[in-house]
């Protein structure tokens, strides 16, 4: 027997011996197999890699751990990018929404962007809780801020802005809906100490819209519901 071939067959054998293994364990001794047993799915998934390719399963047994979970990742980063790639190359409409908006999660807080655009203009804000009055107001290039307070100091914060704005989400129960057909993420707090927030995509006219208080979630969604 030439030597390859010698090789061969003690891989073979090797690789053979460690699909038992893995199946049986311990209950294996080493002068024999309970053949009487029923080989499970796992075990025929295993023999099938097996002789599809022997030197190569053999050979895998041998590698890291950490290189196989590295393989794994780049295949589901491989998969994702396709099927994103397909995406952006079928619809025009996830094209512009990649383009025009970007939300970023991060362990401590979320980040949002939107290109930077002329913010001046006629927003004009259609509620506001009873008692609140208008004690601040900005309009710049890139945002419009309004400030409410009422007689116990809780304020309310409206700001219309391009560019980016970053909240915190670790005081909150965050969730998703949407305000007049645009998509709203709602932050609402956990802890006395921070207030509630709701940031929405103004997807018309490429802006984000934020509002943060201490009233009630519910409120800061009827504002946001009348902002134009």
């Amino acid at each position: 027997m030439r030597a390859g071939e010698t090789n061969f067959d003690k891989l073979l054998t090797a690789a053979l011996y460690r699909a038992a293994e893995l199946d049986y364990g311990d209950a294996m001794s080493d002068e024999e197999i309970d053949l009487a047993v029923q080989p499970s799915q796992r075990f025929q998934q295993k023999m099938k890699i097996l002789l599809r390719n022997p030197i190569r399963y053999k050979r895998n047994q041998h590698r890291p751990l950490y290189i196989k979970a590295m393989r794994s990742a780049a295949a589901v980063f491989i998969a994702v990018t396709v099927l994103f790639g397909a995406a952006m190359a079928a619809s025009p409409t996830v094209r512009a929404a990649v383009v025009n908006f970007v939300r970023t999660w991060l362990e401590d807080r979320t980040t949002y962007q939107v290109p930077d655009r002329d913010m001046h203009g006629d927003w004009t804000v259609g509620y506001i809780p009873e008692g609140f009055v208008l004690i601040d107001e900005v309009d710049t290039e890139t945002h419009v801020l309004h400030v409410y307070q009422n007689n116990d100091s809780v304020s309310i914060s409206i700001t219309i802005s391009s560019g980016k704005i970053v909240v915190d989400n670790e005081h909150s129960v965050f969730y998703e809906t949407t305000i007049n057909g645009n998509a709203a993420d709602i932050y609402e707090s956990n802890d006395p100490l921070y207030p509630n927030m709701v940031v929405i995509h103004f997807e018309t006219f490429g802006v984000i819209i934020s509002l943060v208080s201490d009233i009630d979630v519910s409120e800061l969604i009827r504002i946001a519901e009348n902002i134009r």
